[in-house]
């Protein structure tokens, strides 16, 4: 019976990580008032499949959304930048992530870093961070890679995939 109880509560502690993550910083965020969340899934992007040869379908397909995340800075919550800013680089910047591409200038800075392998990520994350605020955004699917993540990146550009998510998302609102 000893042993029982023993193995509850191993599993327990187990289960019960502390380690950050993206994931559950995005949950944690999600009502809070200083944050926008939003779930774009890749339907919206407005993307013609017609126009796309085989691997670039293949590559829109891997991927079902977008999560973003973005604080803008206000009067009312500059003093919580800093703070989000760097509790988002401790998660970003641990060895739990791989970073792909680091960008940087004067008014900006942004990494795109992957969690698990090149050839088989869990997740791929961009952060973009400058003086107004900040973004993190997930990319979610299926069967995800890399390459991929490069391709539906270049569809969504020669497509207007931007442009035409905003005007979706705006006539919701």
């Amino acid at each position: 019976m000893n042993k029982f109880w023993f193995y509850i509560l191993a599993l327990a502690l187990v289960g019960c990580s502390t380690t950050p993550s993206i994931q559950k910083y995005y949950v944690s965020k999600s009502e809070d008032p200083n944050f926008l969340v939003i779930d774009i899934p890749t339907s919206i992007l407005g993307v013609d499949s017609n126009t796309l040869t085989t691997e670039e379908k293949e590559a829109l397909s891997s991927f079902q959304k977008i999560n973003v995340l973005l604080f803008r800075k206000t009067s009312a919550n500059a003093d919580f930048l800093s703070q989000e800013l760097m509790t988002v680089r401790s998660i970003i910047e641990s060895k739990t992530f791989e970073p792909l591409l680091v960008m940087s200038d004067r008014q900006y800075s942004g990494k795109l870093v992957l969690q698990g392998s090149v050839e088989k990520p869990n997740e791929i994350i961009f952060f973009g961070a400058a003086e107004q605020g900040f973004v993190l955004a997930r990319l979610v699917g299926r069967d995800m890679q890399v390459e991929k993540a490069m391709l539906l990146a270049n569809v969504i550009q020669r497509g207007n995939g931007l442009e035409n998510a905003a005007k979706s998302l705006g006539r919701m609102f």
